[in-house]
């Protein structure tokens, strides 16, 4: 069993540097398509993320009346939190409210604000409760309960930082761009395919009467195959390996340029190493069934002798 192993390989290996330009093209074409995947992993990453930051700064600010208890503010808050559509209700009081304006003018070395707020007699300031949906299509569903919750009238205004605007278009430029990033991924992949396949064929065509002899006392079909199934295997080990090679460089260049979210940097060498073998295993895989693919369907009819 070994040295038939041994025998396999070592024929598969001597074919594969016997052509080995036309294995470096093979390799090269499987490495496009393989760094088109990635391309098109990398931009999924960056849209998602840019709809989850969004996504997470859409809310409802629920104002009410100067004069509405916060008993009852509090009430309609535990109400709401036991919305299965409703991730979070925050509580804001007239005081927090003053005190967080008061900040933020400061900050920008604004002062009148404190000054203003110290000659008036009372906080002309609302309490409010800021709400959160579990997903964007549960918002419609808190605004109907607001409407039909006890206590209404103690509602001054409702505000729906309402982006789905932004979030849609978004949407269609992911859809854009996955739509390009597939038709460019499956063009390398049958362009990858017809060169496995043709280059498998006329190796198998030139050798034709080498693979008549070994019918002819007694070959199977398996060990005229396996050669060949184990070069197509080659080009996909080192396909993968090239890939890996160039894509890791790239993001490092690319990274410097990567937009900040909620003042983080979205770090896509972090990612692809934290995702390596799941990316880069399944590249693998798929590069190894293209390739095993292509060999036996190119091998098949000259074993029909």
């Amino acid at each position: 069993m070994l040295i038939h192993l041994s025998r396999v390989s070592r024929y598969a290996f001597q074919s594969f540097w016997r052509n080995l330009w036309l294995s470096a093209v093979i390799i090269f074409v499987m490495m496009l398509a393989l760094l088109s995947a990635n391309f098109f992993i990398l931009t999924n990453l960056f849209v998602d993320t840019s709809l989850s930051i969004i996504e997470k700064r859409v809310n409802i600010t629920v104002n009410f009346d100067i004069t509405a208890p916060e008993q009852d503010i509090l009430a309609m808050a535990d109400r709401l939190r036991a919305m299965p559509q409703v991730a979070t209700v925050e509580y804001v009081s007239k005081e927090a409210a003053k005190e967080y304006m008061i900040k933020k003018f400061e900050k920008e070395g604004n002062t009148t604000i404190r000054d203003s707020f110290e000659e008036l007699e009372s906080n002309p300031l609302f309490s409010s409760l800021v709400i959160k949906a579990q997903k964007m299509e549960d918002y419609p569903t808190i605004l109907t309960a607001l409407e039909l919750t006890q206590n209404k009238d103690l509602i001054s205004d409702k505000r729906y930082d309402d982006k789905r605007d932004l979030i849609q278009r978004i949407q269609v430029f992911k859809n854009k761009v996955q739509g390009v990033g597939a038709i460019t991924l499956l063009f390398f992949i049958c362009i990858a395919i017809l060169i496995v396949y043709n280059t498998i064929k006329l190796s198998i065509y030139a050798r034709k009467k080498e693979v008549q002899i070994m019918k002819l006392v007694g070959a199977t079909n398996w060990f005229i195959r396996a050669p060949l199934i184990v070069e197509g295997m080659i080009y996909s080990i080192f396909a993968v390996l090239a890939t890996i090679l160039i894509t890791f460089p790239l993001l490092g260049v690319i990274q410097p340029y990567m937009g900040y979210f909620d003042g983080q940097s979205l770090d896509i060498l972090a990612y692809f190493s934290k995702n390596f073998t799941t990316i880069f295993g399944t590249e693998l895989l798929a590069a190894l069934a293209l390739s095993i693919m292509s060999s036996l369907f190119a091998i098949g009819r000259y074993l029909k002798i």
